[in-house]
């Protein structure tokens, strides 16, 4: 007669393996990049009119409300990628600083009223993480 009820062990053993072979098939670094895509970058930057701030608008619409602080990159991910590839200089441990200066906009969440109450648009080098010649990480 079969064992009946749950088997942790069982469950735990395809966990495992369904990670392994997402990681083998390169499948975690794409999505590390969307993921990045969907937290970092904002291009081409919408005009206003926004009801409440760009970083009310921008933060809600992407379910990233409530974050302390994110930086939004106006510049195409092809850009943003060819830092990864000689459009940056390399700072170690998969680290890249633009050459370049890029537009950006930080976004400051105020716990006192809720909400983020200045944009802070600005022009300057960036770093980023690549893996497999894509950005994946940004370094506030």
């Amino acid at each position: 007669m079969a064992p009946r009820g749950p088997r942790p062990t069982l469950l735990l053993t395809l966990g495992l393996l369904a990670a392994c072979l997402a990681l083998a098939s390169g499948q975690a670094w794409a999505e590390l990049h969307k993921i990045f895509l969907k937290h970092h970058v904002d291009y081409p930057r919408p005009s206003p009119p926004f009801i409440g701030s760009y970083c009310d608008f921008v933060m809600r619409e992407r379910g990233l409300y409530g974050t302390q602080v994110n930086t939004f990159i106006h510049e195409p991910s092809q850009s943003i990628n060819s830092i990864c590839l000689g459009n940056g200089t390399p700072l170690g441990g998969g680290l890249y600083q633009s050459k370049a200066f890029i537009p950006i906009t930080t976004c400051r969440y105020r716990r006192q009223t809720g909400s983020y109450p200045n944009d802070e648009f600005d022009s300057r080098k960036i770093v980023i993480g690549c893996w497999n010649r894509l950005a994946v990480y940004f370094r506030e």
